[in-house]
This record gives structure tokens, C-alpha cells and sequence, in this order.
């Protein structure tokens, strides 16, 4: 009994590590793998508000982070632009930004889930 307990809480303590992290940071020129997706933040600028510009690929390998053509085959996806507060969906995940360091990075936070095929199903993350 005490061996199927062990292997029980061995299961759910392995699960919880691979779960994806409610917070990550975006480096300028790097590609990073985010719930399912490659994100690459091409910009992070000093202006006022101060913006970043990034640019994701999801349903790729993600042995393609580490490649020049991070997004994979085909042509490589539009930046776009966010600022401090604003959310992006990755995978069925919004992050928000939480803070922007002009040249250096971008730090997010996953805040909601998609709880349903309908993107309107929305579930605050604790």
C-alpha cells in the first residue's frame, strides 16, 4: 500500500514540473518556446509608452526555437506590436505584459485560459 501511494504522489509531483510557467521573459532577438508556440521579441523600445514588437509561430516543432526559421517553413509571420498591460494569446493562453525593458526584454504573465473551443470562454489563471 505504501509503495502504490509513493508511486501515486511520484506521478503528480512529475506533472506539476512539466507544466509550462505562469511567467516567462522574452529576450531582444531571441526566440523562446511558449505554451505550444516559438515567440520571438524583435523589439523592445524606449519611447513613450514604451512598446515591443514581437512576432509568434504555434503549431511548429520546437526544435525550430533554435533555428534561424524559428517559425518553421513557409515565410516568417508578422510582428506586431503590444504594450504594458496588453495580452496575447499563445497556445490556449493569454499573457499579459507585465513590464518592458527597452533593448533588453519582455516579462509576461499568464493571466487567462481558454476554457472552451470558442475563444470567448475565458478563465482567470490564479
Amino acid at each position: 500500500m505504501k509503495i502504490h501511494s509513493l508511486v501515486i504522489a511520484t506521478i503528480v509531483l512529475a506533472a506539476c514540473g512539466r507544466a509550462e510557467p505562469t511567467e516567462i521573459e522574452l529576450q531582444v532577438g531571441k526566440a523562446a518556446r511558449v505554451n505550444g508556440c516559438n515567440v520571438f521579441l524583435h523589439h523592445a523600445l524606449a519611447q513613450d509608452p514604451v512598446i515591443a514588437d514581437l512576432a509568434y509561430a504555434c503549431d511548429v516543432p520546437e526544435s525550430f526555437v533554435t533555428e534561424k526559421n524559428w517559425w518553421g517553413e513557409g515565410t516568417q509571420p508578422p510582428a506586431s506590436s503590444i504594450y504594458v498591460g496588453e495580452c496575447q494569446r499563445f497556445g490556449m493562453k493569454f499573457y499579459c505584459v507585465e513590464s518592458i525593458e527597452p533593448g533588453v526584454s519582455v516579462k509576461m504573465r499568464a493571466t487567462y485560459e481558454v476554457t472552451h473551443r470558442r475563444i470567448d470562454h475565458l478563465r482567470p489563471i490564479r
